[in-house]
């Protein structure tokens, strides 16, 4: 699957603050799902966002002493505080003061990309906590050198879009809360199962892959493996063995070709491959089962 990079327009809160007063400095794509900007603010405004459908850090750079986020008036912001904006999050901000903030956006698939990548489980038990001007130090550093590198230069895009990485690592350690798993009751959904089973008996000549049959099912691979079990019973590879054997048998009976030939297309690739799981499987050799059920 290709990759492309998403411009700062794609993401809706930048859209946002381009029909408001903010006043843009420089903004730039970093990457596939990810991208960039920096703005400054001097008039007042309430400003709004419903359920943008991306993540967003905001680092305020200079200013935001007065300024708010409405239902929170207690806290304020101000140089060195950080807020994370979930993309299903609901907010409305009071800007009463000069402000110079930086946002970088990630879009949703990113992180759940980074989330199978680095840590190893299922982007579903994962959520992102929605957190209004912290501080952190570490986070600090790293921004330090965003606003380093003219995000536009080819020689400085790879120093910037490391250092986006970095944030993206930091905030699935730092700034994600595990949601209960829910158990995997039910499995897949019918219409999924169907799919599945098609495309396995279509490819059953071919070295299928987990990665290949979840994105079939277009299903992180871990959530794939867990919501297949639960459906047939059995782990993929088993069932897909099965699947090969079932073939296999057929091909026997029916004497269809030579040993080698209907071992290829059953997906066992040679005879001595077939004959051993055949053996092991059903408990006599593939010429005992051919010879049993007449074929020569």
């Amino acid at each position: 699957m290709g990759t492309h990079a998403s411009a700062p327009a794609d993401f809706s809160v930048f859209r946002t603050l381009s029909r408001s007063t903010a006043t843009l400095q420089r903004a730039a794509s970093l990457g596939e799902g990810m991208a960039i900007s920096q703005w400054s603010r001097s008039a007042r405004e309430t400003l709004g966002y419903e359920t943008p459908g991306h993540h967003t850090l905001s680092l305020y750079l200079h200013g935001g002493d007065k300024s708010f986020r409405v239902g929170q008036d207690s806290l304020h912001g101000g140089a060195g505080k950080f807020c994370v904006l979930p993309a299903e999050h609901h907010s409305r901000w009071s800007m009463n003061d000069n402000v110079h903030f930086l946002h970088l956006y990630i879009a949703p698939q990113r992180l759940a990309r980074e989330a199978v990548m680095r840590l190893d489980c299922e982007p579903r038990t994962l959520e992102l906590r929605d957190r209004t001007y912290i501080q952190d130090d570490s986070l600090i550093d790293v921004c330090r050198r965003l606003l380093g590198t003219d995000w536009n230069q080819p020689a400085d895009r790879l120093a910037a879009s490391s250092a986006a990485e970095t944030v993206l690592h930091h905030l699935l350690l730092q700034g994600v809360a595990r949601k209960t798993p829910q158990p995997a009751r039910g499995g897949l959904a019918p219409g999924v199962r169907r799919r599945i089973m098609d495309y396995v008996d279509a490819h059953l000549a071919e070295a299928l892959t987990l990665d290949e049959l979840a994105r079939v099912a277009a299903l992180s691979t871990y959530h794939f493996a867990r919501m297949f079990h639960a459906s047939f019973g059995e782990p993929p590879h088993a069932w897909v063995r099965g699947r090969r054997l079932a073939r296999a048998k057929c091909l026997l009976a029916a004497d269809k070709g030579d040993l080698a030939g209907i071992a290829q297309a059953s997906g066992f690739g040679n005879a001595s491959h077939l004959s051993r799981v055949f053996r092991d499987t059903v408990g006599v050799t593939p010429g005992q089962f051919r010879s049993a059920r007449g074929g020569h």
